[in-house]
Protein backbone atom coordinates (compact mmCIF):
# COMPACT_ATOMS: atom_id res chain seq x y z
CA UNK A 1 0.00 0.00 0.00
CA UNK A 2 2.81 2.47 0.87
CA UNK A 3 4.47 1.79 -2.49
CA UNK A 4 1.22 2.54 -4.36
CA UNK A 5 0.78 5.79 -2.43
CA UNK A 6 4.33 6.88 -3.28
CA UNK A 7 3.76 6.13 -6.98
CA UNK A 8 0.51 8.12 -6.84
CA UNK A 9 2.27 11.14 -5.31
CA UNK A 10 5.14 11.02 -7.80
CA UNK A 11 2.57 10.88 -10.62
CA UNK A 12 0.84 13.99 -9.29
CA UNK A 13 4.09 15.96 -9.15
CA UNK A 14 5.04 14.75 -12.63
CA UNK A 15 1.67 15.66 -14.14
CA UNK A 16 1.61 19.07 -12.52
CA UNK A 17 5.31 19.71 -12.76
CA UNK A 18 4.83 22.61 -15.17
CA UNK A 19 1.82 24.16 -13.46
CA UNK A 20 2.33 27.29 -11.39
CA UNK A 21 -0.33 27.67 -8.72
CA UNK A 22 0.79 30.96 -7.24
CA UNK A 23 0.37 34.50 -8.47
CA UNK A 24 3.39 34.21 -10.81
CA UNK A 25 2.01 31.15 -12.58
CA UNK A 26 -0.47 31.10 -15.41
CA UNK A 27 -2.55 27.93 -15.12
CA UNK A 28 -4.62 26.61 -18.01
CA UNK A 29 -8.07 25.09 -17.65
CA UNK A 30 -6.70 21.66 -18.57
CA UNK A 31 -4.05 21.92 -15.88
CA UNK A 32 -6.63 23.04 -13.34
CA UNK A 33 -8.77 20.03 -14.23
CA UNK A 34 -5.79 17.75 -13.59
CA UNK A 35 -5.23 19.27 -10.17
CA UNK A 36 -8.90 18.99 -9.25
CA UNK A 37 -8.93 15.40 -10.44
CA UNK A 38 -6.07 14.57 -8.05
CA UNK A 39 -7.86 16.38 -5.24
CA UNK A 40 -10.92 14.22 -5.87
CA UNK A 41 -8.79 11.09 -5.42
CA UNK A 42 -7.45 12.52 -2.15
CA UNK A 43 -10.94 13.48 -0.97
CA UNK A 44 -12.23 9.93 -1.48
CA UNK A 45 -9.22 8.21 0.09
CA UNK A 46 -9.39 6.17 3.28
CA UNK A 47 -8.27 7.80 6.52
CA UNK A 48 -5.06 5.77 6.44
CA UNK A 49 -4.24 6.85 2.88
CA UNK A 50 -5.16 10.47 3.65
CA UNK A 51 -2.65 10.52 6.50
CA UNK A 52 -0.04 8.92 4.24
CA UNK A 53 -0.67 11.50 1.51
CA UNK A 54 -0.40 14.34 4.00
CA UNK A 55 2.80 12.95 5.52
CA UNK A 56 4.51 12.44 2.19
CA UNK A 57 3.40 15.78 0.72
CA UNK A 58 4.77 17.41 3.89
CA UNK A 59 8.17 15.77 3.34
CA UNK A 60 8.25 16.87 -0.28
CA UNK A 61 7.24 20.37 0.74
CA UNK A 62 10.37 20.59 2.90
CA UNK A 63 12.67 18.96 0.33
CA UNK A 64 11.49 21.05 -2.64
CA UNK A 65 11.84 24.51 -1.11
CA UNK A 66 14.44 25.46 -3.71
CA UNK A 67 12.03 24.66 -6.55
CA UNK A 68 9.23 27.22 -6.39
CA UNK A 69 7.04 25.36 -8.85
CA UNK A 70 7.10 21.91 -7.18
CA UNK A 71 7.19 23.45 -3.70
CA UNK A 72 3.91 25.25 -4.42
CA UNK A 73 2.30 22.08 -5.77
CA UNK A 74 3.36 20.07 -2.71
CA UNK A 75 2.05 22.77 -0.40
CA UNK A 76 -1.31 22.86 -2.19
CA UNK A 77 -1.78 19.09 -1.97
CA UNK A 78 -0.38 18.89 1.57
CA UNK A 79 -2.82 21.51 2.84
CA UNK A 80 -5.73 19.94 0.99
CA UNK A 81 -4.97 16.46 2.39
CA UNK A 82 -4.61 17.86 5.89
CA UNK A 83 -7.87 19.81 5.62
CA UNK A 84 -9.88 16.71 4.66
CA UNK A 85 -8.17 14.54 7.26
CA UNK A 86 -8.59 17.08 10.09
CA UNK A 87 -12.26 17.62 9.27
CA UNK A 88 -12.96 13.89 9.37
CA UNK A 89 -11.07 13.46 12.63
CA UNK A 90 -12.90 16.35 14.34
CA UNK A 91 -16.28 15.09 13.11
CA UNK A 92 -15.66 11.67 14.65
CA UNK A 93 -14.50 13.28 17.90
CA UNK A 94 -17.68 15.36 18.06
CA UNK A 95 -19.88 12.36 17.34
CA UNK A 96 -18.07 10.27 19.97
CA UNK A 97 -17.97 12.84 22.80
CA UNK A 98 -21.18 11.69 24.54
CA UNK A 99 -20.19 8.02 24.42
CA UNK A 100 -16.76 8.95 25.80
CA UNK A 101 -18.33 10.95 28.65
CA UNK A 102 -20.64 8.06 29.52
CA UNK A 103 -17.73 5.62 29.61
CA UNK A 104 -15.83 7.91 31.99
CA UNK A 105 -18.84 8.32 34.28
CA UNK A 106 -19.38 4.58 34.41
CA UNK A 107 -15.87 3.69 35.55
CA UNK A 108 -14.19 6.73 37.11
CA UNK A 109 -15.55 6.18 40.64
CA UNK A 110 -13.50 2.99 41.00
CA UNK A 111 -10.25 4.87 40.55
CA UNK A 112 -8.82 4.80 44.04
CA UNK A 113 -7.06 8.13 44.13
CA UNK A 114 -6.60 11.28 42.10
CA UNK A 115 -2.82 11.20 41.85
CA UNK A 116 -0.87 13.48 39.54
CA UNK A 117 -0.03 12.20 36.07
CA UNK A 118 2.66 13.60 33.73
CA UNK A 119 0.09 15.44 31.59
CA UNK A 120 2.70 17.60 29.87
CA UNK A 121 4.72 14.54 28.79
CA UNK A 122 1.75 12.38 27.83
CA UNK A 123 -0.23 15.05 25.94
CA UNK A 124 2.70 17.00 24.47
CA UNK A 125 2.48 15.16 21.13
CA UNK A 126 -1.26 14.50 21.41
CA UNK A 127 -2.24 15.75 17.95
CA UNK A 128 0.40 13.56 16.31
CA UNK A 129 -0.55 10.47 18.31
CA UNK A 130 -4.25 11.12 17.77
CA UNK A 131 -3.80 11.58 14.03
CA UNK A 132 -1.92 8.29 13.66
CA UNK A 133 -4.49 6.48 15.82
CA UNK A 134 -7.38 7.94 13.82
CA UNK A 135 -5.71 6.94 10.55
CA UNK A 136 -5.37 3.39 11.89
CA UNK A 137 -8.77 3.23 13.66
CA UNK A 138 -7.19 2.64 17.09
CA UNK A 139 -8.10 4.26 20.46
CA UNK A 140 -5.77 7.17 21.16
CA UNK A 141 -6.19 6.93 24.94
CA UNK A 142 -5.08 3.29 24.84
CA UNK A 143 -1.89 4.13 22.94
CA UNK A 144 -1.05 6.87 25.46
CA UNK A 145 -1.90 4.66 28.46
CA UNK A 146 0.43 1.90 27.27
CA UNK A 147 3.16 4.43 26.47
CA UNK A 148 2.78 5.85 29.98
CA UNK A 149 3.06 2.41 31.56
CA UNK A 150 6.05 1.33 29.49
CA UNK A 151 8.07 4.57 29.32
CA UNK A 152 6.31 7.17 31.51
CA UNK A 153 5.56 9.12 28.30
CA UNK A 154 9.16 10.31 28.07
CA UNK A 155 10.26 11.65 24.69
CA UNK A 156 13.35 9.46 24.41
CA UNK A 157 14.38 5.90 23.57
CA UNK A 158 14.81 3.63 26.63
CA UNK A 159 18.20 2.09 27.38
CA UNK A 160 17.13 -1.47 26.53
CA UNK A 161 16.50 -0.54 22.88
CA UNK A 162 12.89 -1.80 22.86
CA UNK A 163 11.35 1.63 22.36
CA UNK A 164 8.67 3.52 24.31
CA UNK A 165 6.19 0.62 23.98
CA UNK A 166 8.74 -2.05 24.93
CA UNK A 167 8.28 -4.14 21.81
CA UNK A 168 11.08 -6.68 22.18
CA UNK A 169 11.08 -7.61 18.49
CA UNK A 170 12.14 -4.04 17.61
CA UNK A 171 15.50 -2.35 18.02
CA UNK A 172 15.27 1.44 18.18
CA UNK A 173 18.69 1.99 19.69
CA UNK A 174 18.73 4.35 22.68
CA UNK A 175 18.87 7.99 23.72
CA UNK A 176 17.57 10.90 21.67
CA UNK A 177 14.45 10.63 19.55
CA UNK A 178 13.30 12.75 16.63
CA UNK A 179 9.82 13.34 15.28
CA UNK A 180 10.10 10.76 12.50
CA UNK A 181 11.21 8.03 14.90
CA UNK A 182 8.51 9.06 17.36
CA UNK A 183 5.82 8.69 14.67
CA UNK A 184 7.28 5.34 13.67
CA UNK A 185 7.11 4.03 17.25
CA UNK A 186 3.39 4.90 17.37
CA UNK A 187 2.74 3.15 14.06
CA UNK A 188 4.80 0.14 15.14
CA UNK A 189 2.81 -0.11 18.38
CA UNK A 190 -0.50 -0.06 16.51
CA UNK A 191 0.67 -2.64 13.96
CA UNK A 192 2.03 -4.86 16.74
CA UNK A 193 -1.21 -4.51 18.72
CA UNK A 194 -3.43 -5.26 15.74
CA UNK A 195 -1.42 -8.38 14.95
CA UNK A 196 -1.85 -9.54 18.55
CA UNK A 197 -5.59 -8.82 18.40
CA UNK A 198 -5.96 -10.68 15.09
CA UNK A 199 -4.11 -13.71 16.42
CA UNK A 200 -6.27 -13.65 19.55
CA UNK A 201 -9.53 -13.21 17.61
CA UNK A 202 -8.65 -16.02 15.21
CA UNK A 203 -8.72 -18.40 18.19
CA UNK A 204 -11.80 -16.92 19.85
CA UNK A 205 -15.23 -18.49 20.15
CA UNK A 206 -18.52 -17.77 21.91
CA UNK A 207 -16.93 -18.43 25.31
CA UNK A 208 -13.78 -16.54 24.35
CA UNK A 209 -15.07 -13.20 23.00
CA UNK A 210 -13.29 -11.21 20.34
CA UNK A 211 -11.57 -7.88 20.97
CA UNK A 212 -13.23 -5.22 18.81
CA UNK A 213 -11.63 -1.94 19.82
CA UNK A 214 -11.48 0.96 17.37
CA UNK A 215 -10.86 4.71 17.44
CA UNK A 216 -14.35 5.41 18.79
CA UNK A 217 -15.51 2.03 20.06
CA UNK A 218 -14.34 0.15 23.15
CA UNK A 219 -15.76 -1.45 26.26
CA UNK A 220 -14.39 -2.63 29.59
CA UNK A 221 -13.98 -6.29 28.60
CA UNK A 222 -12.27 -5.55 25.29
CA UNK A 223 -9.85 -3.12 26.93
CA UNK A 224 -8.95 -5.38 29.84
CA UNK A 225 -8.49 -8.33 27.49
CA UNK A 226 -6.22 -6.27 25.25
CA UNK A 227 -4.14 -4.99 28.17
CA UNK A 228 -3.76 -8.56 29.43
CA UNK A 229 -2.87 -9.72 25.93
CA UNK A 230 -0.24 -7.00 25.56
CA UNK A 231 1.53 -7.78 28.83
CA UNK A 232 0.83 -11.50 29.20
CA UNK A 233 -2.36 -13.47 29.75
CA UNK A 234 -3.90 -16.80 30.72
CA UNK A 235 -7.22 -18.30 29.65
CA UNK A 236 -9.27 -19.56 32.61
CA UNK A 237 -12.72 -21.07 32.12
CA UNK A 238 -13.16 -19.21 28.86
CA UNK A 239 -12.07 -15.93 30.45
CA UNK A 240 -8.92 -13.96 29.77
CA UNK A 241 -6.89 -13.20 32.88
CA UNK A 242 -3.81 -10.95 33.00
CA UNK A 243 -0.72 -12.73 34.33
CA UNK A 244 0.11 -9.50 36.12
CA UNK A 245 -3.22 -7.89 37.18
CA UNK A 246 -1.39 -4.83 38.51
CA UNK A 247 -0.36 -3.97 34.94
CA UNK A 248 -4.04 -3.42 34.18
CA UNK A 249 -5.67 -2.41 37.45
CA UNK A 250 -3.27 -0.56 39.79
CA UNK A 251 -5.20 2.34 41.34
CA UNK A 252 -8.49 0.82 40.18
CA UNK A 253 -10.61 -0.61 43.00
CA UNK A 254 -9.71 -1.25 46.64
CA UNK A 255 -7.66 -4.35 45.86
CA UNK A 256 -5.17 -2.26 43.87
CA UNK A 257 -5.25 0.97 45.87
CA UNK A 258 -1.69 0.84 47.22
CA UNK A 259 0.13 1.46 43.96
CA UNK A 260 2.42 4.41 43.28
CA UNK A 261 0.98 5.39 39.90
CA UNK A 262 -1.93 4.69 37.59
CA UNK A 263 -1.55 1.64 35.44
CA UNK A 264 -3.20 1.03 32.12
CA UNK A 265 -6.96 0.91 32.71
CA UNK A 266 -7.28 3.84 35.15
CA UNK A 267 -4.79 5.76 33.00
CA UNK A 268 -7.02 5.10 29.98
CA UNK A 269 -9.89 6.79 31.88
CA UNK A 270 -7.68 9.74 32.82
CA UNK A 271 -6.58 10.25 29.21
CA UNK A 272 -10.21 10.17 28.05
CA UNK A 273 -10.93 12.99 30.50
CA UNK A 274 -8.04 15.02 29.11
CA UNK A 275 -9.19 14.36 25.55
CA UNK A 276 -12.61 15.84 26.27
CA UNK A 277 -10.96 19.05 27.44
CA UNK A 278 -9.03 19.52 24.19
Amino acid sequence: MKFKIQIFILAIVSILGFVWLGNAYSITWDELKQLNSQKLIIKNASNYNLWSYYSQFSKRYEILKTDDRLWTISRELRDYSNSIFTSRRQLEKDQNSVEKSNFIEKYKDNISANIEIPEENCMWRYNTIDSICFANDFPTALAIAIRYKEANCYYHLPKNGNGPFQITSKNYWTGEINENIFKQTIQDFIDFSKNKIKSYNDRSNKEFPEIKISYSSYDYTWLVNFMALYNGWTRTWGMVKPNNPSYVFDWYGKEYSNAKKYWTFPMFIKILELELKK
